[in-house]
């Protein structure tokens, strides 16, 4: 990828496929024209049949690594982007795949769209990138994803983005070359980032319609609820800023953290308030106490994780709650 293309690639090199030829050290283009749906059949990325220096796309692929990495060190032009594949047996795993690929395993992740570390399918095609980065997509399909968009500036529309054909079809993705995931987004990849923000509460009530123990009409919950004898200590479920706190007529006292990435987390029904506005708090720090203020039938704590504003199911990210 060149500097006078902006790291970014042609229309035709964008929705090329690559292809080997007769020369072993060499990778094709396939032509624009012949980038149709049907040509798919015929024209595939090329094929590393296995993970060491006997396979020649595994040799091509590693001589190209090496360039793109001397280019992230020197901050010189990047060669330009080509992408191979590599089939699954079924049960690897990310981290030790990556690394016998020598690309960084954020890169396979978000080039591959996933959004949490899994075992490989069997049979399936795992895309692997020429250079080492980070690939963000137009339309999020995961909350991972939506978090990666929205910690990421991209350039104007076009500028830095490639067409890549994945499980399902053609997918537009913004690449930035010789980025990683920042704390937050490895953090929730992992899915490490959160903490029980009441180790000693008692599940009462989950995520999602319910009937309201207030007026009895079915609503909306959006958060969980936990709990514990009042007066008990409610923890930051991960590092942030408080980003407010207040009394609400529903919530009662209440604290809002922020975590970045378009990540926030809603403690509320406290009955003590023991941060300050735009306090930088570490996970398991003590933000308040367990109470029974706002509309509530008695001491509990109403917990949400929010990401870009919407509540999410916090099942999906605190350890000892399923889904």
């Amino acid at each position: 990828m060149t500097a006078s293309s902006s790291r970014q690639l042609s229309a035709a090199t964008i929705l090329s496929v690559l292809a080997i030829v007769a020369v072993p050290s060499i990778l094709a283009v396939v032509p624009a024209s012949a980038q149709t749906p049907e040509a798919r059949s015929a024209y595939d990325y090329p094929l590393i049949r296995s993970l060491g220096p006997r396979d020649v796309v595994y040799v091509q692929l590693q001589d190209a690594l090496a360039q793109s990495y001397r280019a992230e060190r020197t901050a010189s032009p990047y060669p330009d982007l080509f992408i191979c594949r590599w089939v699954a047996a079924g049960g690897e795993d990310l981290f030790a795949v990556a690394a016998r690929l020598n690309v960084p395993y954020d890169t396979l992740a978000t080039l591959n769209g996933l959004s949490r570390p899994r075992p490989f399918e069997p049979g399936e095609a795992v895309l692997v990138p020429s250079i080492a980065g980070l690939f963000v997509p137009s339309a999020p399909a995961s909350d991972f994803e939506a978090i990666l968009k929205a910690g990421r500036s991209m350039g104007p529309s076009g500028d830095d983005s490639v067409s890549v054909w994945r499980s399902g079809g053609a997918v537009v993705l913004g690449f930035l070359p010789g980025a990683r995931l920042n704390a937050t987004e490895r953090s929730f990849f992992l899915n490490v980032g959160f903490r029980m923000p009441l180790p000693t509460g008692l599940l009462t009530s989950r995520y999602g319609y319910r009937r309201s123990p207030i007026d009895g009409h079915d609503r909306m919950h959006e958060g969980v609820d936990l709990a514990a004898p009042l007066g008990s200590d409610v923890v930051a479920a991960r590092d942030g800023t408080v980003l407010q706190t207040g009394n609400d007529s529903a919530l009662g006292l209440f604290v809002v953290l922020d975590h970045g990435g378009g990540l926030s987390t809603v403690y509320g029904h406290l009955s003590a308030v023991d941060v300050v506005l735009n306090q930088t708090v570490r996970s398991g720090t003590i933000i308040g106490a367990v109470g029974s203020t706002g509309l509530s039938t008695g001491p509990h704590l109403h917990f949400e994780i929010r990401l870009s504003g919407q509540a999410k199911d916090p099942s999906r990210y605190l350890p000892g709650l399923k889904p």
